[in-house]
């Protein structure tokens, strides 16, 4: 009985390190594999980044405008059809004739014939033509220089009429105040002779000698 109930308690042992032997291995297995799974993702992130900033200058390459520069002539035709757009631009005008805007010849004072004309022109405003324009600056022009000469023959001519002509007025307002004061000199020497008849009618006037001379 002894020897069964050692040889039941050496299986039991052998049994309970085997089980814990396997437990062992199972643990370590798994462990190694989850550290495995965690370590292998990493080159695949260090490689899509590696994809991403090798994409990004190919996007930053198609995205990047190209800059064009519009001459002022081709800047101009983009207001064809629109007259108040292109008379807004100071360098442009604008022709009805075939509803174009054109740029102006900066170097005439009004364009030639053979571009537009003037009659069908438009520059600053849609309302005024060229000709307009030029009989009106014509006009304005005429009554400005036709003032200042009108001012000019005024100032120079009559100055000296007015002149003669305050000299009069001086003369005459001169001798006005010399004959009121000579009449007013005539009033009081009239007024003192009738004051002296009065006081020798009365007496009250004195002698100026009382006393004569006596000649032996």
């Amino acid at each position: 009985m002894e020897m069964k109930s050692v040889k039941v308690s050496a299986y039991l042992c052998g049994l309970m390190l085997a089980l814990f032997v396997a437990q062992a291995l199972g643990a370590g297995s798994s462990t190694s594999a989850s550290s495995t799974l965690s370590s292998t993702p990493a080159p695949s992130t260090e490689m899509s980044t590696t994809k991403k900033s090798s994409a990004a200058p190919a996007t930053t390459a198609t995205t990047t405008p190209s800059a064009t520069t519009l001459s002022p002539k081709d800047q101009c035709k983009q207001y064809n059809g629109s007259c108040d757009k292109c008379v807004s631009d100071a360098k442009c005008m604008y022709c009805y004739t075939d509803d174009s805007c054109q740029l102006y010849p900066a170097g005439d004072v009004l364009p030639p014939s053979t571009m537009c004309a003037l009659d069908e022109a438009r520059w600053g405003v849609c309302w005024l033509n060229f000709e307009a324009l030029i009989i009106s600056v014509s006009v304005i022009g005429g009554v400005i220089i036709l003032t200042i000469v009108v001012c000019c023959i005024y100032c120079c001519c009559c100055r000296g009429k007015n002149k003669k002509k305050f000299e009069r007025e001086d003369a005459r307002y001169e001798q006005q105040k010399m004959e009121r004061k000579t009449k007013q000199d005539e009033r009081r020497s009239e007024r003192k002779s009738r004051l002296d008849e009065i006081r020798r009618k009365y007496g009250l006037v004195k002698d100026e000698a009382p006393y004569q001379r006596f000649d032996a």
